[in-house]
């Protein structure tokens, strides 16, 4: 029991795992931070619209936040220097140079935007952050990094910080299939259509779907699929071929969301932390493949130099 106990939580993994993660979610802030840049005016400076920050507080539970920064001086300025500071922070983590501290910027701005204006913010602002928090606490600049480059960091890092992402995410699907579970247009299998003719959230004209009985059924019937296999998710983990097809299952219904609802970015930045899921001899192999197919390329290009 202890030694299996020990292999779970402290056996030790490649860092190329961490590092597929630090990039995904490191290019995904900085994309999200710049994507607010119009509005940090009007939504997060102290002269927006929400300019009683103490109301927020309040509101919040007594939340903090950067934003909060008691000065007068040109507070729209200040407002944009902080998301400025984030975008950076968030392209260092992507690329790996100061990693764990990158991060922790990184996930500071987020947490901050978040205490400051939430109306705004969804469910993949908040996959950000928590995967930001995860990330720090991990060896994530070890591999594919600046820092890797610059110093003789160990490939070999340990997995407990991996662990909690994989819990973090098997929560996520579970908590959204337990309130889909209570929730009687899942139950009786009507919700997707009422998805796919809303307007604010269809990519297509769902009401031609709706005149065929069997298209309402089979909505339905992938309605209690979708469901069920959200409150099985941290169960088909612990194998690794129910894994393996949980993972599949996911790859296709993230793909049809982003194909068929206006979620923002929400099914992407999902398939981002699929990562943490796979094997991690996958990293290794992937490298190992692009490592022989760049030798492959430069032997190329040395017969037709000599030739």
């Amino acid at each position: 029991m202890q030694k299996t106990w020990h292999w779970f939580w402290f056996k030790l993994i490649d860092a190329r795992q961490y590092a597929t993660l630090r990039i995904l979610i490191g290019s995904f802030s900085g994309i999200y931070f710049s994507e607010l840049l119009p509005y940090i005016d009007s939504q997060f400076s102290h002269t927006g619209w929400l300019s009683n920050r103490q109301q927020i507080t309040n509101q919040n539970g007594g939340s903090w936040s950067v934003f909060f920064i008691d000065l007068d001086w040109q507070p729209n300025i200040i407002a944009n220097i902080i998301l400025g500071i984030g975008i950076v922070a968030a392209f260092l983590m992507m690329i790996g140079w100061k990693s764990r501290v990158s991060t922790f910027i990184t996930w500071l701005i987020w947490v901050s935007l978040w205490n400051r204006n939430p109306l705004i913010l969804d469910g993949d602002d908040a996959i950000l952050k928590i995967m930001c928090f995860y990330l720090m606490l991990a060896p994530c600049g070890n591999a594919w990094s600046v820092d890797a480059h610059l110093y003789k960091t160990h490939q070999q890092v340990i997995v407990w910080p991996l662990r909690l992402i994989q819990f973090q995410i098997a929560l996520v699907y579970f908590v959204s299939g337990w309130v889909k579970l209570h929730s009687l247009e899942w139950d009786n299998g009507s919700i997707m259509e009422y998805v796919l003719i809303h307007p604010e959230y269809s990519r297509w004209n769902g009401w031609l779907l709706m005149d065929s009985a069997l298209v309402k059924q089979l909505l339905a019937i992938l309605a209690w699929f979708i469901r069920d296999w959200e409150l099985l998710f941290p169960i088909l983990l612990l194998n690794r071929y129910t894994r393996r097809l949980s993972i599949i299952i996911g790859l296709l219904f993230h793909t049809g969301l982003l194909l068929t609802l206006h979620l923002r970015w929400f099914p992407v930045v999902m398939l981002a932390t699929y990562p943490a899921l796979i094997s991690n001899s996958f990293f290794i192999r992937i490298e190992k493949k692009y490592l022989q197919l760049d030798k492959n390329q430069k032997s190329i290009k040395q017969i037709i130099k000599h030739s």
